[in-house]
């Protein structure tokens, strides 16, 4: 992953972390330098940070491991400044299953959060005195088990993209359909972030923040759920191109340009011998160009390993492979055959369609 650095492997699932984290950490030493805060205090209190951010990692691998069962594989989980994520290829549609997948990653913190709580019991410390204590070498368990409750608790609000709002919705998909159930649960989860907001704008400024964050995860949801719907019982072959754009392989860059300038196709067949062999893309153009110039050969920036999928092949499938292999265009085959392309502009319009149609 770009601008991450790439901490290992555990189950398949790679861990990464964002260089923005860094940020986070120098922050805490220029804020704590400026306050004249004891060096030995800074240590432990970076330290308090490794330790929470490595809960946010088991957090993670819980939604990870949980989707494993149901063979959903999860591409990596990034650590960020303001937490973690798993990217799983697809969020599983069967409420049971997105249920435990969702509720995976609190119950993880929960562990901790008692195992903690055991060794304190040991330790004689009291939760009740955590605002009165600094961090250091005695009260670190403490502050952990108090860090993973919250996280527990805060991941549990009934709102995208939290794991409670997909628990929410996992309860009402049992009952309802789930595009449906996604608009109730979204409704709820931007009823919350409103009052986050009103609330922290006499209060707590990072409330606001929160509640933009909260609304807008929410409305992402309910989009992209409700363009999903759309596409059900629907296959490949009721959304495909027949009409495009195509290139010679050994052409000049240039006859790429000159297609690209007149027409609005941002996506192209390349022929060899009047075969289908690869893609280029409007991106791919532009960065020919820059590199090799006009006269630069097709060939040189050509896709010869098009995404292929099949006629028959769900378009709902179809659509969610794209997005989670980032794949904009793809080749439509048919018996071995190409028949024709598919790119998810195309397939944006398809819904638009079907949704005024089942307006009328």
């Amino acid at each position: 992953m770009k601008l991450s650095l790439y901490l290992g492997t555990y189950k398949r699932v790679k861990v990464f972390i964002h260089w923005t984290f860094s940020l986070l950490l120098l922050w805490i030493i220029i804020s704590n330098l400026r306050a004249n805060t004891p060096v030995e205090d800074i240590l432990w209190t970076l330290l308090f940070v490794f330790g929470l951010f490595f809960c946010v990692i088991l957090h993670e691998f819980g939604h990870a491991l949980a989707a494993q069962k149901y063979g959903i594989n999860t591409k990596d989980i990034t650590l960020l400044p303001i937490g973690g994520l798993a990217r799983l290829e697809k969020i599983p549609e069967e409420p049971k299953q997105e249920l435990w997948v969702a509720i995976a990653g609190p119950l993880v913190n929960i562990g901790i959060f008692v195992i903690l709580s055991i060794i304190l019991a040991f330790t004689g410390y009291d939760l009740e005195r955590l605002e009165n204590l600094n961090i250091n070498g005695s009260t670190m368990i403490l502050y952990l088990a108090s860090a993973n409750l919250i996280l527990a608790l805060f991941n549990m609000l009934p709102a995208f993209p939290m794991d409670g709002g997909r628990v929410l919705r996992a309860f009402l998909a049992i009952r309802l359909p789930r595009a449906k159930a996604t608009r109730i649960a979204g409704s709820i989860g931007q009823l919350l972030a409103i009052a986050f907001v009103f609330y922290g704008l006499f209060n707590n400024p990072i409330l606001v923040l929160i509640g933009i964050f909260i609304f807008l995860g929410a409305a992402a949801e309910v989009n992209h759920t409700s363009q999903a719907s759309f596409l059900k019982g629907f296959k490949v072959k009721d959304a495909m191109m027949l009409k495009f754009q195509i290139l010679a392989y050994d052409a000049p860059l240039s006859k790429a340009t000159e297609k690209l300038l007149d027409s609005q196709a941002t996506h192209f067949v390349v022929v060899k011998d009047d075969v289908a062999v690869g893609t280029l893309s409007k991106d791919q153009i532009i960065q020919g160009l820059k590199e090799g110039g006009s006269n630069l050969k097709i060939e040189e920036v050509t896709d010869f390993n098009p995404f292929k999928i099949e006629t028959e092949e769900s378009l709902e499938e179809a659509w969610r492979n794209m997005m989670t292999k980032q794949r904009k265009v793809a080749f439509v085959i048919e018996n071995g055959h190409f028949l024709g392309i598919l790119d998810q502009e195309n397939i944006t319009e398809f819904i638009l369609v079907k949704s005024a149609l089942s307006n009328d």
